[in-house]
């Protein structure tokens, strides 16, 4: 009985964890802040300013490396080549549902608490900077 209870509750333990990894290739849906009371989409915003910005693709790889791919965005060269020198030396760690994001080998980052639901990660700021959800490609 013993054993049998120990390897149902490795089972949900490990699914858990798989349910919370956020490594994939994923597409920002929203990035919603508050400012002065009033909450707002950022990301949206963006879009109605630069609509290829829906294609960017953000990717949180195994090794460790958060990168923005732009690549096949349509976006402007210029602006193509920024957004990428912006996430070319970030890095992420994840201690329990709490995702850290850093360019300087985490002397300074931003965290957030992180969450599944489908096929969608959201990305609460632990500092005020808001709710990002991304979803899976």
């Amino acid at each position: 009985m013993r054993s049998t209870f120990l390897v149902v509750l490795a089972m949900c333990i490990t699914s858990i964890l798989h349910a919370q990894n956020p490594v994939g290739k994923w597409k920002k849906i929203s990035h919603i802040s508050e400012y002065e009371g009033k909450k707002f989409d950022s990301h949206s915003a963006l879009l109605q300013s630069r609509p290829c910005a829906a294609n960017v693709i953000w990717e949180i790889n195994a090794d460790g490396t958060f990168r923005l791919d732009a690549s096949k965005s349509g976006c402007d060269e210029k602006y193509k080549n920024i957004q990428e020198r912006l996430w070319a030396k970030t890095k992420w760690k994840l201690v329990g549902n709490k995702f850290t994001t850093s360019a300087t080998n985490f002397a300074v980052g931003q965290t957030y608490i992180i969450s599944t639901s489908g096929n969608k990660l959201i990305m609460t700021g632990t500092d005020n900077q808001g709710t990002i959800t991304y979803q899976k490609l």
